[in-house]
């Protein structure tokens, strides 16, 4: 998977093996599964680069069965990428320059993932998972955090420095 500049979509790819059907799902908040708008969907493999597929229903593609390869590109929703996967896979996911997860306060990363940084890019794998979910940021929101954290802190200086000088008592 690879995150579009802008945090605001994201191109998958599924290699499937001996396969007929996709469905294309998406984490709820239960973490039960919702249907996945997508769009640009492309299958490829052995029936060579441009496949034909069909609409099943409004998330499912059908297509001759073999080992296929199904991209897509959809949305991320307040920068918070989930993927629900049917069964244990290695999954990589890739962040472009200028989006990151590594400030705790700001990013989450789903537990068992390995972060690297390759080619101005932030790369993060898996192995053996079901379940991914990045929250990522940008530089402005890793500046806002800053100036939020000073204003509170001197908020806090300017309020306690008094409240200790009152609290001398005279003669110590």
């Amino acid at each position: 998977m690879t995150v579009l500049p802008g945090g605001e979509a994201y191109i998958g790819e599924v290699t499937l093996t001996d396969a007929e059907e996709y469905a294309f799902w998406e984490a709820g908040m239960l973490g039960e599964k919702l249907p996945l708008t997508v769009k640009n969907v492309t299958v490829s493999g052995e029936c060579g680069d441009n496949c034909s597929y069909t609409q099943k229903d409004r998330n499912t593609i059908a297509f001759e069965r073999g080992n296929v390869t199904v991209s897509y590109e959809a949305g991320i929703v307040l920068k918070n990428l989930q993927v629900l996967l049917e069964e244990p896979s290695a999954i990589a996911v890739t962040l472009p320059e200028g989006l990151n997860v590594q400030n705790p306060l700001l990013g989450r990363v789903s537990e068992g993932a390995t972060i690297s940084q390759e080619d101005n890019a932030t790369v993060i794998r898996w192995d053996g998972t079901r379940f991914v979910e990045i929250r990522f940021y940008d530089s402005g929101q890793e500046r806002l955090l800053l100036i939020f954290g000073a204003v509170w802190f001197t908020v806090a200086a300017v309020l306690l420095v008094p409240f200790l000088l009152m609290r001398r008592r005279p003669g110590q």
